[in-house]
């Protein structure tokens, strides 16, 4: 059972910094067999916020030629999809068939994955990688929960960090702060309100100086071309 193809789509996002540097990471084509979010019994609602560092210098620089890139060290992405079902019994049984291949969609095929305890309940699971570029060890950390008519993906990327510890205490945030419902579109592109109001507050600390990227996962937004 693959993942469905609109979440692997964002959940290679998510894992930006991965897909940027090492190249792992891929979404996937959508193929008559794939599950798509409309099949997950019970969804009411998808979105997904990745939060990164500002890439565009390091984009320039891997675009001139003879530079020499250096990958920065600290968190270079921490993101998460948050699924709204309409009952526990519904959030459960999609669990099952998302996480079985979370991992190979977020850090791909070849990376080597281990399975971690992050302590953030029995209907959980943590994947942890670590991938060499340019001579520094980027560690990605991922956490997949189901807590009430909630499932959760996130995912953590970076150096020199504990990841693992801050992928709890953001996967932790997200399941304990109030939220539910569309929300609203912003004019500056990102969200507010309804599921938004699970991600951590503006001023939260384990976010400090990233940028965040809002995306609807469902229902789709009008006007998104078809797959």
């Amino acid at each position: 059972m693959r993942i469905p193809s609109k979440l692997s789509a964002f959940l290679a996002v998510l894992a930006l910094a991965f897909t940027l540097i090492a190249g792992s990471a891929a979404a996937q084509e959508a193929t008559p067999e794939s599950l798509q979010p409309a099949d997950l019994d019970g969804l009411q609602h998808g979105v997904a916020r990745a939060y990164t560092i500002d890439y565009s210098a390091l984009i320039d620089l891997a675009a001139t030629p003879g530079a020499e890139m250096t990958v920065p060290s600290g968190v270079l992405t921490l993101s998460a999809v948050i699924l709204e079902f309409d009952s526990s019994g519904n959030a459960e049984t999609a669990l099952a068939l998302l996480q079985e291949d979370a991992t190979t969609d977020m850090v791909g095929e070849t990376a080597e994955v281990t399975k971690i305890d992050l302590d953030l309940g029995d209907a959980s699971i943590g994947y942890a990688s670590v991938e060499e570029f340019e001579g520094q060890e980027l560690e990605t950390i991922i956490a997949v929960v189901q807590q009430d008519a909630y499932v959760y993906f996130a995912v953590g990327v970076g150096s020199d960090q504990d990841m693992q510890t801050l992928v709890n205490e953001f996967t932790t945030t997200l399941i304990d702060n109030e939220g539910s419902g569309a929300g609203e579109l912003n004019d500056d592109a990102t969200y507010s309100g309804g599921l938004w109001n699970k991600f951590p507050a503006a001023d939260d600390e384990t976010i400090a100086d990233l940028i965040p990227y809002d995306s609807v996962i469902f229902p789709e937004p009008e006007g998104t071309p078809a797959p």
